[in-house]
């Protein structure tokens, strides 16, 4: 408004702020009209005026006491006669502007009939007194919720737009200024030029070097585009001194402070700077999700955010789980420091445009691997699954389903021994010919490594035809197996093959019990390469125990984990024959 105010091109410009006298006094201060002095380039005769909202202790009285006094409502024109009797003592000039802010106090402005008269009289008003008025009006400043707002809602085009249109017909003009994913829109409702008419545009508003603030049109050179800022704050980067290795020189500009927390107070009141995060340790996920999550919602979508690996690297759900909360990138850990300089600059216009999520505690508990790994049985296996795809909705998380059908020669009993799964929330069952190994936060492209590693012979020694399911197909093979395990048990082989706890370092536990919703912290997911305990039998009983037919009805054996002897294949038990063979019968 202030350079609105500037660049008018006539002599008598008059300012109303809709705020309190020293306020006024301040921002005259910082633009140079200290003293009485008159700096260049403004307006010769220009008149800042300060018109608080009137009767403001009186609407927090109310707003917190229920029992207060309310004021009634000021009639029709009311308000409207009493602002130009404000401004009338200063004197009207014919070939002046005035740039009014919360001009929406001026008008009634929910009833649409008074509106609309009010509108008409006041362009007649400013007919007769060849005055140009342009009203600033923000309907929404008086909302209920307080706080932080990035993006505005739609006031010219969105569907209770009817009802102004009485008031808007009147107008020279109408459009909105409009901030949408941290980017300023001007959203043109209809615009009038002499002879010209603009209706229904909407154009990107960039900062000039110079402090003003321009419309970018279709292939507009007046400014170059590098040159051109979202913000003004656009060249400010904020590090956390981590990011840098030792003896490393901080990049000309940058702003180093001491952690990642310094970071997020740094940035409080950004709107397009640069913050970069350190992630140093798995044990800092929470706190590096919760620094990104503060950003993200307090300062808007033009804020760029940058997460640099240092010392460790991100897994892959990771990774996904800082870009779903607010990132804009993660950065690789063995980039040097000019590439990492690189991949920060270039951030520089971007906009973040993704959905964030409303928790990031909700998140993380997605993203952490589930508390058991190995075999489980048919009825687990299915309802823990179920509950890893529901938990995992809020990122998208890949998951793969592997089918692997065996070879006629290769037992169940042989398979499964030979399968060790070494990831948190990797787990595996079978049926009557296939085995089914579930691969946590795995694409189905990797599968096929995947399962390399967590076999100790080669897959094609077990089976000639495995299918990799990826998310939409999951569910209908989980509602087969289920079905099938109803009609017929299928064999339980939990007592040769007990389900594991991951192993994992105590900080990290730490870290992911204070995670709701988790029980059991879960350290083995935070590790590159997790170890794993896994419980393999030193020989095999000649039959297994069939699972019952409701077990897909009852809750995971795996969350409420009974002691486990230390050598599995002794422990007592009663054995009934299976249905299926465990291994081939020699001459059949």
């Amino acid at each position: 408004m202030w350079e609105s105010a500037r660049q008018s091109r006539t002599r008598d410009v008059t300012v109303v702020l809709a705020r309190q006298p020293a306020q006024v006094a301040a921002q005259l201060q910082t633009r140079g009209f200290a003293g009485g002095a008159q700096p260049a380039g403004w307006p010769r005769n220009l008149n800042v005026l300060a018109m608080p909202a009137a009767h403001a202790a009186d609407d927090d009285d109310a707003a917190t006491q229920p029992d207060a006094p309310r004021r009634a409502a000021p009639a029709p024109f009311a308000r409207l006669t009493g602002g130009l009797r404000a401004m009338k003592r200063y004197g009207f000039r014919a070939r002046s502007v005035y740039f009014v802010e919360g001009a929406q106090r001026w008008f009634s402005w929910d009833d649409p009939a008074a509106l609309a008269e009010e509108g008409a009289a006041l362009a007649d008003w400013c007919r007769t007194h060849r005055i140009a008025l342009v009203l600033l009006v923000d309907p929404d400043i008086a909302r209920a919720d307080t706080g932080p707002r990035t993006d505005d809602p739609p006031l010219v085009r969105d569907a209770s737009r009817a009802t102004r249109s009485g008031f808007h017909g009147v107008c020279t003009g109408v459009a909105q200024l409009q901030r949408t994913h941290g980017e300023l829109l001007w959203v043109v409702d209809f615009w009038r030029a002499g002879d010209m008419l603009a209706a229904g545009e909407v154009r990107p508003l960039r900062f000039a070097p110079s402090g003003r603030l321009a419309a970018i049109a279709d292939g507009d050179a007046a400014e170059p585009a590098r040159r051109m800022k979202l913000a003004t704050d656009e060249d400010r980067v904020v590090a956390s001194r981590a990011v840098l290795e030792d003896g490393t020189r901080a990049p000309a500009g940058w702003e180093i402070v001491d952690d990642n927390a310094a970071v997020v107070a740094a940035c409080t009141h950004a709107q397009a700077a640069t913050a970069v995060l350190a992630f140093r340790s798995h044990a800092q996920l929470e706190s590096v999700c919760a620094a990104v999550h503060a950003l993200r919602r307090q300062c808007g979508g033009a804020l760029k955010i940058a997460v640099v690996e240092r010392d460790v690297v991100l897994r892959q759900q990771f990774e996904m789980l800082v870009l779903s909360v607010g990132a804009n990138r993660v950065v690789a850990r063995d980039l040097p420091m000019s590439r990492m300089q690189t991949a920060v600059t270039a951030l520089r216009g971007q906009l973040y445009a993704r959905p964030v999520a409303p928790d990031y505690r909700a998140a993380l508990a997605a993203a952490l691997g589930d508390s058991v790994l190995g075999y489980l049985p048919v009825g687990a296996f299915c309802l823990r699954i179920r509950a890893v795809l529901d938990r995992g909705a809020v990122l998208a998380l890949p998951h793969t389903l592997a089918k692997i059908a065996l070879l006629p020669g290769v037992s169940h009993v042989d398979a499964l021994r030979h399968c060790r799964p070494r990831r948190a929330g990797d787990v595996v069952t079978a049926d009557a010919a296939h085995l089914y190994v579930f691969l946590f936060a795995c694409e189905p492209a990797d599968a096929d490594d995947a399962l390399a590693r967590i076999f100790d012979v080669p897959v094609d020694t077990l089976s000639d035809r495995i299918v990799c399911l990826g998310q939409g197909s999951i569910d209908a093979e989980l509602d087969a197996l289920k079905a099938e395990n109803r009609r017929a048990p299928i064999a339980d082989y939990s007592d040769l093959f007990a389900a594991s706890r991951p192993a994992g370092d105590a900080a990290v536990a730490g870290a992911a019990a204070r995670v709701p919703g988790r029980h059991t912290a879960d350290p083995a997911a935070f590790a590159e390469e997790p170890a794993a305990e896994h419980t393999a039998p030193g020989g095999h009983a000649p039959n297994a125990a069939p699972q019952l037919a409701d077990a897909d009805d009852a809750p995971p054996a795996a969350d409420t984990p009974a002691p486990v002897s230390a050598f599995p294949a002794a422990r007592a038990r009663g054995a009934i024959r299976s249905a299926m063979p465990l291994r081939k019968q020699e001459g059949a």
